[in-house]
């Protein structure tokens, strides 16, 4: 008997162990990766609130002066991780916060802001230059390296400008001046570059100078256009500067005594990360040059060295040429962050931006590979011939010799950079697993979490007829998920359903669904009380779906839904509206099929997503 009981147990422990094991084996894989990517992106700089609240704590400041050193014309960061800092129309937000506190404040540049010597980085330096005056800069300070792009190329960006420019008085030219003196409530403030003139010292408060200075003598501040810590030296010369290429904002306020001296001063840096807001004027500067630059963009397209890339007999054919013959690695891919990395650039409004399309999408810079601007195309995201190389001949013959296996990682650090994956280097064996089809698809709350993670709030849509039994059990399945997510993401209940083309006046509706019309009644009654009750119209879809063969006032009176009114707003013209408008979005997507969900726009078929069995509905 003991003998038994042994055995059960070592049976027991060897079929319930190995799972176990492995759930334990890759929640400590995804440890690993986050600790390391985490060490890796560093943030520089305090939060708004806490400055703010800091500013607010005590005697309000004299003046406060903002300014940025060494940008060379960043616009913004890519925007590839969260932790990120920088980018002009959050910088204008931030700018844009702090004025309306009421504080005096200045905002100023120290140099090194021009960069590059194309003519795309001309324009580049303009559209920075343009932000610039959008937020109100007060002047700006031009370094050796800004001068020596020479006089023609500075008069072509003043002309931009709505500040001043500042330069040495050694160093002449028509667009710049050695000093500016600004008037903030009582005292005098003077801004200057290089050796502070007489009239610079003798008639203001405090001298600021700007970028590198030959001597520091009468200076009170120097802002630098280098990182350098916040510090006091023996003169008593305070010294700031902030991070480059605009990835911070330096914050320095002043606290000035009854004779206009510097009594004591608080100075910080506020981090820029994608946590805080745009400027939508900015934004639009920004979007509206890449959408300028992104056709002249030249760049070397992705393993442009690899031979399946550089054979002129070979293409792109998309993903779903490969799905034909490999269905289970398409469903596993399609539900990666690979299969959405294109809409990371939509959200973020860089999909015309050659350098990150190049590297979120397929096949960019080749002939057959993915356009921008072309709304048609097949070969949005990271898709297979990403990793395994242009698959034109190994579709028409497929031969291991004819595509890329996908093991040599490499590949992988051309996107996953230092710049754009921090740590990703490290960890990029671990990553592998992400990308082995082997693995089973995400189910849909796998997916969610996924995409909340990585872009905040996803849009999920479920299509449905209301009378379809496979998507009255969609339904069962997935409104729990919704409820669980609650407000983390966007739900949209969508009906496949048609408008006749020419309806005789003997019709009852308009409309034609596959079930008839008491489907198309319950379609626009579905609508009306997710309308008006979208605390309660998940749970009448709940109990409809159980009692299609009787009355919907039912559920709708079990419910607290007030009958009558619902009633009345069916029998109105903008009922028949509201449906019209619903069923459009069916229509653009091709969509027949019920129940069909799409996630940010990519299509699953519901037994992927809910592991649900059942005939669609078409």
């Amino acid at each position: 008997m003991k003998r038994a009981i042994f055995i059960l147990i070592l049976l027991t422990v060897g079929v319930t162990l190995p799972p176990f094991y492995a759930q334990w084996a890759e929640s400590q894989r995804l440890k690993q990766i986050q600790v390391v990517k985490q060490q890796a992106r560093t943030v520089s700089g305090d939060r708004l609130e806490t400055v703010l609240s800091k500013l607010e704590s005590g005697e309000p400041p004299s003046l406060i002066v903002l300014y940025t050193s060494s940008t060379e014309s960043h616009l913004e960061p890519c925007g590839c991780y969260q932790e990120q800092s920088g980018g002009l129309p959050r910088r204008a937000y931030v700018v844009e916060q702090i004025r309306e506190y009421g504080f005096p404040t200045l905002l100023v540049d120290a140099g090194n802001i021009f960069d590059g010597t194309e003519e795309i980085d001309t324009k580049r330096c303009e559209v920075n230059l343009k932000a610039m005056s959008t937020m109100g800069y007060d002047v700006v300070a031009l370094s050796a390296s800004d001068l020596s792009y020479g006089n023609t190329y500075l008069g072509r960006l003043s002309a931009v400008a709505t500040f001043p420019f500042l330069a040495p008085d050694a160093i002449e030219t028509d667009f710049t001046q050695p000093f500016i003196i600004k008037e903030v409530g009582q005292h005098r403030i003077a801004f200057v570059a290089g050796t502070p003139q007489t009239r610079a010292v003798s008639e203001v408060n405090l001298v600021v100078g700007l970028g590198h200075l030959d001597t520091t003598e009468h200076v009170d501040v120097v802002i630098q256009s280098g990182g350098v810590e916040t510090v006091t030296a023996d003169r008593e010369t305070l010294y700031v500067a902030s991070e480059p290429h605009g990835k911070t904002l330096g914050v320095l306020a002043l606290w000035l005594d009854a004779h206009g001296k510097l009594s004591h001063h608080y100075a910080t840096e506020l981090a820029l990360t994608g946590d805080v807001a745009e400027s939508k004027p900015v934004r639009q500067l920004l979007t509206d040059f890449y959408r300028e630059a992104s056709p002249s963009a030249d760049l070397t397209p992705l393993f442009a060295n690899q031979h399946l890339e550089r054979d002129p007999q070979n293409g792109y054919v998309s993903a779903t040429a490969c799905q034909q013959c490999h269905e289970q690695e398409y469903l596993q891919w399609s539900a990666t962050r690979h299969a959405f990395a294109f809409e990371t650039l939509l959200k973020k409004e860089r999909y015309f931006d050659a350098g990150c399309v190049s590297c979120h999408t397929t096949g960019f810079g080749y002939s057959t590979g993915f356009q921008i601007g072309d709304q048609n195309t097949t070969l949005k995201g990271v898709q297979c011939e990403t990793c395994h190389g242009p698959g034109k001949q190994h579709v028409g013959n497929p031969k291991k010799s004819n595509i890329r296996s996908g093991a040599d990682t490499s590949l992988c650090l051309q996107c996953h950079d230092p710049e754009h994956s921090p740590g990703f280097a490290e960890v990029v064996e671990l990553h592998t697993k992400d990308v082995d089809h082997s693995r089973a698809s995400m189910n849909l709350e796998e997916l969610l979490a996924s995409r909340i993670a990585r872009m905040g709030k996803p849009t999920l849509e479920l299509f449905v007829m209301s009378y379809c039994p496979y998507g009255v059990q969609a339904e069962e399945k997935i409104i729990p998920i919704v409820k669980e997510f609650g407000d983390k993401i966007d739900f949209k209940l969508q009906f496949v359903a048609q408008e006749k083309e020419a309806p005789s006046a003997q019709d009852i509706t308009p409309f034609t669904s596959l079930h008839g019309y008491p489907e198309v009644a319950e379609n626009i009654r579905q609508l009306l009380i997710a309308r008006e009750y979208p605390d309660r119209y998940l749970d009448y879809i709940l109990c409809r779906g159980k009692k299609l063969d009787k009355s919907w006032e039912d559920c709708a009176e079990k419910l607290g839904i007030d009958v009558a009114k619902i009633q009345a707003l069916f029998d109105s013209p903008e009922a028949e509206q509201l449906f019209r408008e619903n069923i459009k979005r069916a229509a653009e997507l091709g969509v027949r099929a019920s129940p069909t969900i799409f996630v940010d726009n990519h299509k699953f078929q519901a037994n992927q997503l809910l592991r649900a069995s059942g005939t669609p509905c078409q």
